[in-house]
């Protein structure tokens, strides 16, 4: 008898553990990768899947299933406007604007790609990135901005949600 409850209680910890500890960590990288053929700059963000859904449904939105046979019609423009609404970037003081290009589901992760297409030339990167932040007290938002060979790396998180990025400009 006692040998069962003992069973019984592994087994409902075994059950319940995953669905109240879903993840340990709340973490995204964004990178921003300059294309100086298409002029354009490419972003690549890695996000939980399960942190997006979260976010998008506490906004009273339908369910949107990432990744399912029955994945909301209009989950990628939720998506695009949240991620607009929460990562803002300016080059050289003059706030750009992103481009949906897609998404990706590879088991727990989404991947979305953005683009700012127009681009020439620029010395100061500001990002002000608070994905997730207002949902997640230990969300650490890290973003890589590669250029010309340079990578400079910026952490956001609660206290520092804007940090500034500044290139070395090189001899000709």
């Amino acid at each position: 008898m006692l040998k069962n409850i003992h069973i019984k209680g592994i087994l409902i910890w075994l059950v319940i553990i995953p669905f109240v500890w879903s993840h340990p960590f709340h973490v995204s990288i964004t990178t921003f990768q300059l294309n100086r053929k298409s002029h354009t700059i490419e972003i690549t963000m890695k996000l939980f899947t399960e942190d997006l859904e979260n976010v998008i449904e506490s906004k009273r939105l339908p369910p949107i299933k990432l990744g399912s046979k029955r994945e909301y019609i209009k989950t990628d423009s939720l998506i695009f406007d949240y991620l607009s609404e929460h990562l803002i970037v300016s080059l050289d003081n003059k706030q750009v604007a992103f481009q949906w290009v897609g998404k990706e589901i590879e088991n727990d992760i989404t991947w979305c790609y953005l683009e700012i297409k127009n681009m020439d030339d620029f010395w100061t990167a500001n990002i002000l990135n608070t994905i997730f932040i207002p949902n997640f007290t230990d969300q650490l938002n890290i973003s890589h901005f590669q250029k010309d060979g340079q990578i400079q790396t910026v952490m956001n998180h609660k206290t520092e949600v804007f940090k500034k990025i500044q290139f070395q400009k090189k001899d000709k």
